[in-house]
């Protein structure tokens, strides 16, 4: 019996600093303008196939209405959990929104190994019309799970909509930057945290515990 064939290691994951730049560019370049272009007629998923099933960075942008940003019943209050748990109240002003600038608005930036389509969904929960409870001022409420941080933000933002679920479909684009595998490990890391410091996407705002 032949001996069994060694397994080829893999090269380590170094960063491409050079090119981190050019990846940031082609991040705020929104691919899907509205997400109910990608999303089933219902609107209960998005359609299998029309976002990549690679690893990556990705970012969720208002593409819709900027009015709606607008209104008096858009709450743009936010009060997070501070060092030894003291409340820390943050404003989302038009300037942090760039509600002066006709481009998109950056809402959320994240990363994936293996399918950003899946994160996408996640992040989404389309199965539901909305995921945080009515009514809810400014105190970050508790998302129901750990990976919806875009469909939270809507939800904190328009606290007395309904369903927000078509808001968000109609509303909402995206965008991304396909770093697949582990040889992107690092490279998906920096991207996402520049990404970050550079666009300044609200729903990813975080202190110090």
């Amino acid at each position: 019996m032949p001996d069994a064939k060694p397994t080829e290691a893999k090269k380590p994951a170094t960063v491409q600093v050079d090119s981190l730049a050019l990846w940031i560019e082609d991040l705020q370049k929104v691919r899907v303008k509205y997400l109910r272009d990608v999303a089933v007629p219902s609107g209960i998923r998005l359609r299998p196939g029309v976002l990549p099933e690679e690893g990556g960075v990705y970012a969720f942008w208002w593409t819709g209405e900027r009015n709606l940003l607008k209104m008096a019943t858009c709450n743009r209050d936010i009060v997070l959990v501070g060092p030894r748990g003291r409340p820390v109240a943050l404003h989302i002003d038009d300037h942090w929104l760039r509600l002066e600038s006709e481009s998109p608005i950056p809402l959320y930036v994240g990363k994936n190994a293996d399918s950003m389509a899946k994160r996408a969904g996640l992040h989404l929960c389309l199965g539901q019309k909305r995921i945080l409870p009515l009514g809810k001022k400014a105190e970050k409420a508790k998302a129901r799970t750990t990976s919806c941080q875009l469909r939270a933000g809507i939800d904190h933002m328009f606290p007395h909509e309904s369903d927000t679920r078509s808001l968000t479909l109609n509303n909402v684009g995206f965008s991304y930057v396909l770093l697949d595998g582990d040889e992107h490990a690092a490279n998906r890391f920096y991207l996402e945290d520049r990404a970050i410091g550079t666009m300044t996407p609200p729903f990813n705002i975080d202190v110090e515990r």
